[in-house]
């Protein structure tokens, strides 16, 4: 009787621990110049099962929001218990004339030159090479905790040629913290077809009282031709 009340309080307290919701990333293409770059999430709340959803449009050369680029479903009493790819489904037919008018397209998605394998977080070094250009990388995101619950970043890339010359490029907000953000992973890289617009697709971990949730947010490059 013991070992089981000592088994539904640890079940409890990793049920407690693990709380919270995780996104769901969508890539939603480039434009036919490399110069944009749009992507989406939606999940449901922990607990309050209510459906969220964001779509987001990116100027590659400045890594920021282009203007009127951000579409948002915040999650509210209306959309309780709603099918959360529904209502993202939803966003992006209202988003869907400023994706045309950027030239944005999910034809366009681009090429993965990286995607994590394993649960990571924190700062990490990569090295990997892109067997179609034979360009060589080194990237390292480096994550600095500020507070056990806050964190920054910011990533650095260097590029070998084959000819032998190198790139370096840096992206991201060093010393910016985002409230509540304790940590962050790089999950996957992304590179246009023209081979000019690097994506740096990064895992948000935001904790509150109700656990840890993940939602996704993007680092831009962009590259000489």
């Amino acid at each position: 009787m013991r070992k089981t009340n000592i088994f539904i309080c640890l079940l409890l307290y990793s049920v407690n621990l693990f709380a919270g919701d995780v996104a769901t990333f969508v890539n939603l293409g480039f434009s036919a110049d490399g110069s944009k770059y749009a992507f989406g999430q939606y999940g449901l709340t922990d607990q309050t099962y209510q459906a969220y959803s964001d779509i987001c449009i990116v100027d590659v050369e400045s890594n920021s929001f282009i203007k009127n680029g951000i579409f948002k479903t915040s999650p509210t009493k209306e959309t309780r218990d709603k099918d959360s790819k529904s209502v993202f489904l939803a966003l992006q037919n209202r988003a869907q004339a400023t994706l045309i008018k950027n030239n944005i397209s999910e034809s366009r998605l681009g090429r993965v030159l990286y995607s994590q394998a394993e649960d990571k977080t924190g700062t990490q070094t990569l090295y990997f090479r892109d067997f179609q250009t034979e360009n060589e990388y080194t990237v390292m995101i480096h994550v600095d905790k500020t507070t056990k619950q806050e964190a920054s970043f910011y990533i650095t890339v260097d590029i070998v040629l084959p000819n032998g010359s190198k790139i370096s490029k840096k992206t991201g907000r060093p010393g910016y913290v985002r409230p509540g953000t304790k940590t962050y992973a790089l999950k996957k890289i992304l590179i246009n077809d023209k081979n000019n617009a690097l994506i740096f697709i990064v895992e948000k971990h935001e904790y509150s009282s109700k656990g840890l949730s993940i939602r996704y947010m993007v680092e831009t490059i962009h590259l000489p031709v």
